[in-house]
């Protein structure tokens, strides 16, 4: 088996023809796509990707001269009083949680709720050359342990990393079917909320930041790609295998279960129902009526087009 493969049951469970040939289909289709990714990987496909400007990092201090030169890290206490809100440290900034808890005006972006969080999702995959335990020890206490109470003084709100080891990927296999089929390569799944991306924006240039934090992101993870796990062809009790480089997003925050607790019961489970069925009539309408709009100018008919 080729490395970071996860083993997968040889077959699907299922009863009734039509499941299985959902199935066939599935593993048909994912066949195909797989073979398109390693045509593309052997050139027969040429991808052009975005030149990237090289990353100037000052050199790495040692041990001695980071001890004895980097300005004291905050404790959390430090700069947060009892309602949770910023005292003045070594920094004066006023980051927008704070604002919000103090019921100051927000401006929303699209899409927005009043009250809503961001969150910056980091997609990582560790250097070459580290295990995964090395790379979750060095992401656990050292980095997080830098950089924790910073961000906090910053404004971010929760700091979570989510590490996927060979060990746990391979749990998938126990939930494994036509649509929990595609397990992720990814060695850390890694997720900060903050309400807004001013505070982010912020920590980042800060000087500590810069001096400690972003040289300090190249001795674990692959920022470039350089870690090339290959793409393997999916075959029977195997899976595709992806490789970096660590990739990001920010997004909105949806929140339905905390601590074990529905936040909000839906009232009416009838009605949520209904609109299922409203949702996916509105969607097939739109189809056909984009389909027939289509139609329509490639015969040339565009003054149906402009009378609808």
């Amino acid at each position: 088996m080729a490395p970071h493969q996860v083993e997968l049951e040889s077959s699907f469970n299922f009863s009734g023809n039509g499941d299985n040939q959902l199935a066939d289909g599935i593993a048909t289709d994912k066949q195909n796509g797989l073979q398109t990714l390693e045509d593309q990987a052997n050139g027969h496909t040429k991808l052009t990707a975005p030149a990237q400007q090289p990353l100037e990092l000052a050199p790495a201090p040692s041990v001695d001269e980071a001890l004895s030169s980097h300005p004291p890290v905050p404790t959390k206490n430090q700069y947060r009083d009892g309602n949770g809100l910023s005292r003045n440290g070594n920094t004066d900034y006023d980051c927008v949680a704070d604002k919000a808890r103090r019921g100051e005006e927000i401006e929303l972006l699209k899409g927005q709720k009043p009250g809503q969080k961001f969150v910056l999702t980091i997609m990582g995959y560790r250097k070459e050359g580290l295990s995964e335990e090395e790379y979750r020890e060095y992401m656990v206490e050292v980095h997080s342990p830098m950089v924790r109470c910073l961000m906090a003084r910053y404004g971010t709100e929760r700091w979570t990393m989510i590490h996927n080891t060979s060990t746990t990927r391979a749990l998938m296999a126990k939930i494994f079917d036509p649509q929990f089929a595609n397990v992720s390569q990814l060695d850390c799944f890694i997720q900060a909320v903050f309400s807004s991306i001013e505070d982010i924006m912020a920590m980042k240039a800060d000087p500590y930041f810069k001096k400690y934090i972003t040289p300090d992101h190249e001795n674990f993870a692959d920022t470039r790609g350089s870690h090339d796990r290959g793409i393997h062809p999916l075959s029977q009790g195997t899976i595709a295998d992806f490789s970096g480089p660590s990739r990001m997003t920010i997004g909105y925050l949806e929140e339905f279960i905390a601590d074990g607790q529905v936040l909000e019961e839906p009232a009416d489970l009838d009605a949520v129902f209904e609109k299922q069925a409203s949702v996916l009539r509105a969607r097939e309408e739109k189809r056909k009526l984009e389909t027939e709009v289509g139609r329509q100018v490639a015969e040339g008919r565009l003054d149906e087009v402009l009378a609808r």
